[in-house]
């Protein structure tokens, strides 16, 4: 447990500093402004549009990217723990320390952003804002912790963390489809909690499953391509 908190505290200081909540406030506004646009096009699927494109599609993919990278310090996510390991803190310990603050922070993110997203797309005294906050909000923590799973685990392949660009490529492709081609990937099962085309026809039951199991499998992936 030693090397975890060394490790969520390492990752703690590389997100400190102005840079990282203006990027979230940014993303947030821009998410509040697209959930405002679609509810003047259309306010009857203004939330569904709003969160279905602009949020999951694009903003919670590229902001856990982000947070990914941030607390990896750029490389990848074996070498991130290189300072603290090299002093005796156990290399794999460190390494889910900074797993667990990566996805802790790319939940809260996703949260915040959904949020935003749906005070602008429902009117101020819409009836449904609070039901859709209450079915919208989990997919958002649950989704936001995934990706930043799936982008540590990817960063692991490639001299200097290069595979975390090819996951968040394939991810975009791959993932956008129905097939079993997108089955091993976050987008489609995300999608499908959110209403949209379900990946080889999986009820919403099993995407919440599927996609518990790709954060844990990229979890176990990323302790076991990591040397002790």
């Amino acid at each position: 447990m030693n090397g975890v908190r060394v490790g969520l505290s390492l990752a703690h200081g590389r997100m400190r500093g102005p840079s990282a909540p203006l990027v979230l406030l940014s993303i947030c506004i821009a998410s509040f402004a697209v959930g405002v646009l679609e509810r003047k096009s259309d306010a009857l699927s203004a939330p569904d549009d709003a969160l279905g494109g602009a949020v999951f599609g694009i903003a919670l993919p590229l902001l856990t990217y982000l947070v990914s990278e941030r607390v990896c310090d750029a490389t990848r996510l074996d070498r991130s723990v290189d300072a603290v390991a090299r002093y005796g803190t156990d290399r794999r310990a460190a390494l889910l320390g900074v797993l667990l603050a990566s996805a802790l922070c790319s939940a809260l993110a996703g949260a915040l952003i959904t949020i935003a997203a749906l005070l602008g797309a429902h009117a101020p005294a819409s009836h449904t804002l609070l039901a859709d906050l209450r079915a919208s909000v989990g997919i958002a923590l649950l989704a936001g912790a995934v990706y930043a799973l799936y982008f540590g685990m990817a960063s692991l392949f490639g001299k200097r963390g290069g595979g975390r660009k090819w996951a968040l490529i394939i991810d975009f492709v791959l993932g956008a489809g129905s097939s079993a081609l997108a089955l091993p990937w976050p987008r489609g099962h995300v999608r499908n909690l959110l209403g949209g085309e379900p990946v080889v026809d999986l009820s919403q039951a099993s995407a919440w499953l599927v996609l518990g199991a790709i954060g844990l499998a990229c979890v176990a992936l990323s302790v076991l391509r990591t040397a002790e």
